[in-house]
């Protein structure tokens, strides 16, 4: 894992070449796997607007919900690298607000798929700490699909095998995707969105490491 401490104007946590070689085929086939049965907007918990309208146009699935039994799935697995001393430490560096990660109890993995045209609006996650993590095939067959903080105008560079950690609070849009040979299948963009929270009644649990 390579981290970039960003404090100012808000502090967040870039983290490249999250998974070694040997993770990353084995996530590259749990994807190519669930990916022709991923879900619509209304199956996901979309962000919604002031007309009720769906924010986002992707397709997406919870992992949690898939596989009731983590060690099924190759990504619950690996992700659980997120919550180690390492990454604790330099998310302390950003923010010594980020200790809230010590009080949350609970996380839950949404993996959503940006084909052609999908976009996510601005929006921001109901839970405490978002973890944000990217997958595509390479040579990359998209452009577009930024990440940016949208109130800030900050972009964060969309690398494949990395990721971006910051509070939910924060207002956050994906820009449109554009496939540049659409004959490539599953070559879109993967999203992985870890949601960090607290569970009141589960004071005292612990993330699971």
């Amino acid at each position: 894992m390579k981290f970039t401490i960003v404090k100012d104007p808000i502090p967040y946590l870039i983290i490249d070449e999250c998974f070694s070689s040997d993770e990353l085929n084995k996530i590259y086939q749990e994807l190519e796997f669930i990916q022709p049965k991923l879900l619509g907007p209304e199956r996901t918990g979309s962000a919604r607007s002031e007309e009720n309208e769906f924010k986002k146009n992707n397709t997406g699935v919870f992992l949690d919900e898939l596989f009731r039994i983590r060690e099924f799935s190759n990504i619950l697995t690996f992700n659980r690298k997120f919550f180690t001393p390492e990454v604790f430490d330099n998310l302390l560096k950003c923010h010594p607000a980020y200790a809230l990660i010590f009080n949350c109890n609970h996380d839950s993995t949404l993996m959503s798929y940006y084909e052609d045209s999908g976009h996510y609006k601005k929006h921001k996650d109901s839970t405490v700490i978002t973890i944000n993590s990217w997958f595509f095939k390479e040579p990359k067959n998209f452009s577009g699909g930024e990440f940016i903080f949208s109130d800030y105008n900050i972009s964060i560079p969309v690398k494949n095998n990395s990721s971006v950690i910051f509070f939910s609070c924060y207002y956050h849009e994906v820009t449109p995707v554009r496939i540049i040979d659409k004959s490539v299948p599953c070559s879109g963009r993967f999203s992985s969105s870890m949601f960090v929270s607290q569970y009141p009644y589960h004071d005292n649990k612990e993330i699971p490491a």
